[in-house]
């Protein structure tokens, strides 16, 4: 598990305001509960969402597809290309209320879809709670690797 006194980040990326803040609260909620530790970044279209994978380096993404500016997927373009370049371990999920675009997503190389109809405390909570733990897995497999 992590260090507890490091926080992991979140970048919630979504031009829906309201879906930032439930999740935001639901973040918040977790931190209270002890069920889950971390910051949350947002951006509230693609170009802020790929200046944020830039500066601040999330452990998880959640990005809507339909975002002024750059959509979602040219978000996940962009993130591919980067956590490439810079082998940063990281887990990028869409969150779209259209479930016709869950194939689009996967094919395109989204490792989750979370559809923004279904989203509750306890399945958000704990989905992140997993990709966060497949990040760290991953980071310490590739720091075994590098020694």
């Amino acid at each position: 598990m992590a260090d507890n006194n490091i926080n992991q980040t979140i970048l919630i990326a979504d031009d829906n305001k309201q879906t930032v803040e439930l999740l935001k609260k639901f973040f918040t909620k977790a931190k209270e509960r002890n069920d889950l530790s971390c910051d949350i970044i947002e951006a509230y279209n693609g170009d802020e969402a790929i200046q944020m994978l830039d500066i601040a380096q999330p452990d998880v993404i959640l990005c809507d597809i339909g975002m002024p500016g750059k959509d979602g997927f040219e978000v996940l373009r962009h993130f591919n290309t980067f956590s490439r370049v810079k082998n940063q371990y990281c887990f990028f999920s869409f969150l779209s209320a259209a479930e016709e675009e869950k194939i689009k997503a996967f094919k395109e190389g989204a490792m989750g879809f979370i559809n923004k109809k279904e989203i509750n405390y306890f399945v958000i909570t704990l989905q992140i709670k997993a990709w966060l733990r497949l990040v760290e897995l991953e980071r310490q497999v590739a720091a075994k690797d590098f020694i």
